[in-house]
C-alpha cells in the first residue's frame, strides 16, 4: 500500500510540474535597461481606436509601457519584449485569432470580422504578422492591430493613422 501511495504522490507532483511548466509563458527578455527603444502603435476595434493616452494604460510596467500621456508610442527598456507581453501589461491579451480587452470584451475571428496585425519596420513596407503575441517589438516599428470587417482601403487608412512619434522619442534620447 505504501508503494502505491508513493507512486500516486510522485505522479501528482510530476503532473503539477507539467501543468505549471506548460501554463506559464517563459519570457526571454533581457534585463531592465538592456535597450531603450520606441515604437508607434495604434489599435482599432470595430473601427474605433483605443485611447492609450488614458491613465489606465500609462506606465503599467517597467520593461515596456506608454508614458507622459502619449498613447501612440511604446517604450521598451528590455530586449525581446513581445506584443503579447505589452498587451498583458495593459490588462489585455492578443493571440492569432482573438483580442481580449481590459474591459473583458473578447473579439475573435468570426464570419467576416477578423483580427489583423501589421508591422512596418524601419525602411520596409507593412507586413502582416501571423503570430501576434510572439512578435518582438523593434525600435522605430509602426504597429497596427485592427479587428473588424475593414476593407483593404480602410486598413490602409488605419495604417496611415499610425504616427511617426517614435522617431522623435528616439532622437530625444540621444
Amino acid at each position: 500500500m505504501e508503494k502505491i501511495n508513493t507512486k500516486i504522490c510522485f505522479l501528482l507532483i510530476a503532473l503539477a510540474f507539467l501543468i505549471y511548466g506548460c501554463s506559464n509563458e517563459k519570457n526571454n527578455f533581457g534585463p531592465l535597461g538592456s535597450t531603450h527603444q520606441h515604437a508607434d502603435i495604434k489599435v482599432y476595434v470595430l473601427e474605433n481606436a483605443i485611447d492609450f493616452s488614458l491613465p489606465q494604460y500609462q506606465l503599467q510596467d517597467r520593461l515596456t509601457h506608454l508614458e507622459d500621456g502619449d498613447g501612440d508610442v511604446v517604450h521598451t527598456h528590455a530586449t525581446g519584449i513581445t506584443l503579447g507581453y505589452l498587451f498583458r501589461t495593459l490588462g489585455m491579451k492578443i493571440s492569432d485569432e482573438c483580442l481580449k480587452l481590459n474591459t473583458g470584451n473578447e473579439y475573435c475571428n468570426v464570419g467576416n470580422a477578423k483580427l489583423n496585425v501589421f508591422a512596418k519596420n524601419r525602411n520596409s513596407e507593412w507586413e502582416a504578422i501571423f503570430y501576434a503575441s510572439d512578435y518582438i517589438i523593434q525600435d522605430m516599428d509602426k504597429i497596427l492591430v485592427t479587428y473588424g470587417t475593414e476593407s483593404e482601403e480602410e486598413i490602409k487608412e488605419q495604417m496611415e493613422s499610425v504616427t511617426d512619434k517614435a522617431k522623435e522619442s528616439s532622437m530625444a534620447k540621444e
